[in-house]
């Protein structure tokens, strides 16, 4: 499986709240404040917010106190900064958290203003989950290859959706002679570069990233179908029984590469359906098209390009939501076709 490019993670790092780190580009000589948000997919709201200041004024560096006033269906809701404490070991001490969980259907809207920067001002919503569907999974051969491929299909005929995501959430379970541990990981298939020509309706799909995970897009639309080749071949059907869960055991080593004996594990996988905003959507192609064209072809996007809805700033405030299938067995495929 080819890696995933990352997408969201391109301009910034974090050092922690009390020196959050700044970030130069083309600008006027008036510094602006970068965002980045997407409410909807976890049990709060995180912000990431930064300072930008020009290139061409190094002398215009105001510090930076970020006062926020975030609002849902128009109720202001607290924001604090992760001080101390990471949640689920993604957010570091430079987010600003406010302790809300997102419904589908709120209205949000995020205002930040600093002394000596322009104050912005950004709005989403959160969208529906993911509609009722149909799920197949089958063995193609597409062209001289055979291919493993998952199918998803709204069923609400992409009335009420800007953009869906398909993901598989993996569970590895790992049993050792003085303990268990579980693993979760989550992965997409291989037609997103690479089988653009092997796979129907894969041109209507991109990746992308949301929260360290790569994601399978698709505007609501594009096709009748989402398409998710898991393998490009199989040398003897294996490889579609490994969708469904597999158990085994496998020779344990130490530091030094001695052998400590055998394990047990087994894996088991689920499907995540995402919905997305238009504002997610649209961000997430133009990241898309910096990181195609970094280089710049005649012709195509210049490098620069970049979506935002952040007004009188930069990044992007955009709602996404997820929700998961049930363990993927043959039963579920075939009550589900």
């Amino acid at each position: 499986m080819r890696y995933i490019k990352h997408i969201f993670f391109l301009i910034l790092c974090f050092s922690g709240v009390s020196c959050v780190t700044p970030f130069d580009l083309d600008l006027d000589d008036e510094p602006v404040i970068f965002l980045e948000s997407f409410p909807g997919d976890d049990d709060v709201v995180a912000f990431r917010i930064q300072p930008a200041y020009s290139k061409s004024n190094s002398a215009s560096r105001p510090e930076f106190r970020p006062e926020i006033l975030f609002t849902v269906n128009g109720d202001p809701i607290p924001v604090r900064q992760n001080v101390g404490k990471s949640l689920s070991d993604r957010y570091e001490e430079s987010f600003y958290i406010a302790d809300y969980k997102p419904s589908p259907g709120d209205e949000m809207t995020v205002e930040v203003s600093s002394e000596g920067f322009r104050t912005i001002h950004a709005e989403t919503s959160v969208p529906d989950v993911f509609p009722q569907r149909k799920i197949d999974y089958r063995t193609e051969t597409v062209g001289e290859r055979e291919m493993n491929i998952l199918y998803v299909k709204p069923e609400d005929g992409s009335r009420n959706h800007y953009a869906y995501g398909l993901q598989i959430m993996r569970e590895e379970t790992r049993h050792y002679p003085d303990t268990t541990i579980v693993n979760t990981s989550r992965y997409i298939g291989g037609q997103i570069p690479d089988y653009y020509d092997l796979v129907p309706g894969s041109m209507n799909g991109m990746s992308v990233e949301i929260n360290g995970w790569g994601v399978s897009v698709w505007k609501a639309g594009a096709g009748d179908n989402l398409h998710m080749v898991l393998n490009s071949y199989s040398y003897d059907g294996s490889d579609y029984d490994l969708f469904f869960g597999c158990q085994g055991e496998e020779m344990q080593y130490d530091d030094n590469g001695n052998e400590l004996g055998l394990y047990t594990y087994e894996t088991r996988n689920r499907i995540v359906l995402y919905t997305m905003s238009e504002e997610f959507y649209k961000y997430a192609v133009a990241q898309e098209l910096v990181e195609d064209n970094a280089g710049f072809i005649a012709g195509l996007a210049p490098s620069n390009f970049c979506y935002s809805n952040v007004k009188g700033g930069y990044g992007a405030f955009a709602g996404v939501t997820s929700v998961c299938t049930d363990w993927i067995t043959r039963e579920f495929i075939e009550s589900n076709r």
